[in-house]
């Protein structure tokens, strides 16, 4: 089936894509955003250095008519999110969101209810949009690279005005091995500090619930959740987190959780390995010098 991946210059991201396609096809095309050499082989590849959706959908419209795409993939991203609902009404093309997997004859998995079930459904005309959740493929290792042409996108109904580029010390919440998060539990946002003394031991990320982000205790860019970060870490630390539906969709990958909490009712039990029903100002300084003491 002739594919079409739509993301920004990332070896990780365009990886999963990659792989993704080969449920499709042998080899798909790619339109690139952003600056840089496009990674990996792929039959037509177009570039371009605008990230705003509004001012590419007609572009990608024009091009998926012409080249009669049957399947486009996004990852589910403000970029692809941006573009698939517009996409999917222009070319009358039904849109799958938060793909986590691909059986054969077109049978794919999302999760429904904020990741408490996975529903499965067959796709029975194309054009497709499809969105993919990330952390669910393996990336493909990218060689090489595509020259590429240059994508029309004269007309621009929206304006940058600015931006700014948060800049996170350590690994990414996105690919740590391990991750200790923070909820309401935690109290307040000095008691954060805690938490990252336990993951720099273990070269691990630091995340947040949305109820500590909306207290103010961390930053929205350590969300995870449904309408956070979705992060796969070997294991995550659930310290003061109730374990709302929300929140663990963002998780829902990650191969170990322990949770601490003293609230032995808290939902995050329900989807720990291990849990911990204890005030986590005790156990963490412990936890962490144990480590430390045997690394």
């Amino acid at each position: 089936m002739k594919t079409l991946i739509i993301e920004n210059i990332d070896l990780k991201k365009i990886g999963e894509l990659k792989t993704v396609s080969r449920y499709f096809c042998e080899l798909p095309d790619i339109i690139a955003l952003g600056e840089g050499d496009i990674p990996g082989n792929y039959g037509k590849a177009w570039q371009s250095s605008q990230t705003l959706p509004p001012n590419l959908v007609p572009s990608i419209v024009q091009l998926a008519k012409l080249e009669n795409y049957e399947v486009i993939l996004l990852s589910v991203s403000t970029l692809g999110t941006g573009l698939a609902g517009p996409l999917s009404a222009a070319l009358s093309a039904p849109v799958v969101t938060e793909v986590t997997a691909i059986h054969s004859d077109m049978v794919i998995e999302r999760p429904i209810y904020g990741g408490k079930a996975i529903i499965k459904q067959k796709i029975e005309s194309t054009p497709v949009v499809l969105t993919i959740r990330r952390k669910y493929f393996e990336p493909e290792v990218l060689e090489g690279h595509t020259s590429s042409i240059p994508l029309n996108t004269e007309s621009e109904k929206v304006q940058l005005i600015s931006e700014k580029n948060e800049q996170t010390d350590g690994v990414p919440l996105e690919d740590a091995p391990v991750v200790v998060s923070g909820g309401r539990g935690i109290g307040n946002a000095d008691n954060f500090s805690l938490l990252q003394t336990l993951a720099d031991q273990l070269n691990g990320a630091v995340g947040a619930s949305r109820g500590a982000v909306d207290e103010g205790w961390a930053s929205p860019t350590r969300q995870i959740g449904q309408t956070g970060k979705i992060v796969a870490p070997s294991v995550y630390f659930a310290v003061g987190v109730s374990g709302a539906s929300q929140h663990l969709a963002g998780i829902a990958n990650s191969k170990c959780v322990v949770a601490i909490n003293k609230d032995e009712e808290a939902n995050i039990f329900n989807r720990a390995r291990f849990g911990l029903v204890c005030d986590y100002q005790k156990i963490i300084p412990q936890l962490t010098q144990a480590i430390k003491e045997n690394r």
